[in-house]
This record gives structure tokens, sequence and C-alpha cells, in this order.
């Protein structure tokens, strides 16, 4: 993995491999985050352009797929120190070197990370957390996957980005992280209903056979739906219900996790905004929480984003931001699927010390 840490860090091969898919970002933002077309793009710290900084990680991923051209798409984690439980994860990701440096170096200190299980906001919530700390309610040309952990660990992600690295984002389950990595640092905790994780969850695979049909064949609902039901490790990034409890249980007592609902946030996104805010430290006046909550609007959001979910088309076809909406799952649970997901939420909440609060329609 060593080359992977190593390679293109100086622009020019990188930027000449993946111009071709480069979407040009402007510099002058106007009103809800959308930008003006401008001849030259702004340079970021270090120097380099959002394109540039895209160039390298659309590179270093490109790199990742032909080392792993023979490898089957998913995999085990291989089991963490201490424990003896698994997950399934890609294998694009780098999990194994990420949390080998994790352990070893752990997260810069008072880093701000977005934690989610999969198709729970992790898009949305990553990118109001990067305007509170920039104090600025404007989307960049940035995807998200440049500041996700499972892609490539801190040390590249630093590399890549410069020192502009405001927020990473994660769907490690709580087990696979050393201690340091929430006691240093500030965790937000972004958890939404199983129900629609599901339907989202079923949509994203779709999407990832259109890219890869050959590694990724079509699911039905139904056989989405059993596997949600199943153990962690028949499941990519593991069991939803593993995944929350572990958190939920967790930030009872240590102030460095915050738990927010995704329904809530939908509800309310001032005042989860404003929560969140004053978990990062990011010192947000009133002012600038509305304007992020009008630049983070799911139909605003999902525009302005366009253009960056581009950048990942070979891995993913569709859109990170499908509907966003609470109770979607109402249109593709059977009755029995319903009662099956909800006798296992009903057990699930017993073996709490507080249950979790769940929203299934708005």
């Amino acid at each position: 993995m060593g080359s992977m840490t190593d390679v293109h860090f100086q622009m020019g091969c990188a930027a000449s491999d993946t111009s071709h898919s480069q979407t040009k970002t402007s510099s002058k933002p106007v009103a809800n985050g959308v930008h003006k077309d401008k001849a030259e793009e702004p340079k970021t710290d270090g120097g380099k352009t959002e394109d540039e900084r895209v160039a390298v990680f659309k590179q270093l991923l490109m790199e990742k797929l032909m080392s792993i051209a023979n490898e089957p798409p998913m995999k085990p984690l291989q089991p963490v120190e201490g424990t003896e439980r698994t997950i399934l994860v890609p294998s694009i990701f780098n999990c194994q070197e990420t949390l080998a440096e994790l352990n070893d170096t752990g997260i810069p200190t008072n880093s701000n990370v977005v934690v989610t299980y999969l198709k729970s906001g992790t898009h949305w919530v990553w990118e109001l957390m990067k305007m509170l700390k920039k104090k600025q309610a404007v989307a960049d040309g940035i995807p998200k996957e440049m500041g996700h952990l499972e892609f490539f660990p801190p040390s590249v992600l630093r590399k890549i980005n410069g020192s502009d690295m405001p927020v990473y984002a994660t769907h490690f389950p709580l087990w696979c992280l050393p201690k340091s990595a929430y006691t240093n640092s500030q965790l937000v905790y972004v958890y939404r209903n199983p129900k629609d994780v599901c339907v989202s969850l079923f949509y994203h695979f779709q999407g990832m056979s259109e890219a890869n049909p050959k590694d990724f064949p079509p699911l039905s609902f139904d056989h989405l739906f059993e596997m949600f039901m199943g153990p962690s490790e028949a499941n990519l990034m593991g069991s939803w219900f593993d995944h929350v409890a572990d958190y939920w249980d967790n930030h009872r007592t240590n102030a460095n996790i915050l738990c927010v609902m995704y329904e809530q946030l939908k509800k309310d996104p001032v005042t989860e905004i404003k929560r969140i805010d004053k978990h990062i430290g990011s010192g947000a006046t009133d002012e600038l929480v509305q304007e992020v909550v009008d630049a983070t609007a799911f139909k605003t959001l999902k525009k302005t984003k366009e253009s960056s979910e581009q950048h990942i088309a070979f891995l993913f076809k569709g859109t990170m931001y499908r509907k966003g909406e609470v109770g979607d799952w109402k249109n593709y649970f059977n009755d029995e699927q319903s009662r099956r997901l909800d006798e296992r939420l009903e057990q699930w909440q017993k073996e709490r010390a507080e249950p979790v609060p769940l929203i299934f329609e708005l």
C-alpha cells in the first residue's frame, strides 16, 4: 500500500490522467450555495485548486482499482485486535491501512468527524459541518469521498486536501475505532430510522450494480431486506442494529459523541444545526446557521453537488441525493416485512439502557 500514500502529490501527472472528466468549479458564490462561472478557479490551501485536488484523489482511486482487479468486490474486514467481530467492506476501501494508522497515531487531535451507518445523511451533514467550520454557507466542488476515512487514512487525506480538512467522514462501527478517535475528537453520529435506511440502501446497491454489473448483480428489495435483517458479517459496514446501538449506548457517557436523529434534523434544522455547532465549537452566528439551513436544503444541495458526484461515477451511477424523504419505506415494505422489523426493533430497544428515539414519518 506504500505507493498509494506517496504517489502523485505533485499535480502534473494526476491532473493529466483525469482532466477529461473534471468539471470546473467556480470562484464566486451567490445565494444558496450556487456558484457563478468564472474562468479561473480560486487556489486552496497549499496552492491547489479544487480540480487539482480531485484529480489526485481520482488517480489514487484508479490505482487502487487496478491493484484489486483480481479480488472479490467485497471482503470481510480483518478482525480488530480485542474483538472477534467482523463486517463486509468494499475491496476499494483501504480500511486496514486506515485502522492501522488510527491505532498508531490516531485522528489528529480536535478533529471533527461525521459518523453514520450507510444511507443515513452522511453527505448532508458532512457539507453542513464544513460550512459551519469555514463560516461560509457555500457548497464546494469536493465530493464527500475525499474526506472519507474508509477510502484513505488521515495522512493521505491531508496530503490531498492540504490543511483544508475541516471534517472527516466515516461509516466505521465504534468497535473498529481506537479509543483516541472518540476521546480526542468531536464525533457527530447521525442515525436514521431503519426502514428508510433499508429502502435507500436498495437504491444505493442499484447504483453500484449499474456502474459495475459484473461485480454487483442487481438485487431485489426482498433480497436486500433479508440481508439487512442478517448479522453484521453479512452486511456492508455491519448491521444497522449493532452500529446504532454501539454509538448510542456510548454517547451517554462520552461527551465527545453527539447523536443526531436524521428525521429531527429534517423537522427542525435550526435547532439541530445549533446543537452540532455547539458540539464542534464552530461558534456560528444565528445568521450563519440560517444560511447553512438554506444552503443544505435537500433540493438545493442536490443541485449544487451534482457536478462533484460525477467524480465517482465509475464507482456509482445515480445520485447520493435521491429523495431524502421520511416515510418512503411505506412504498416498499409489505406488511410482513414491516412486522418483522418492528418486532426486531422492540427487542433491540429493550436491550438499551435508554431507548433510541426513532421517527418513521413526518
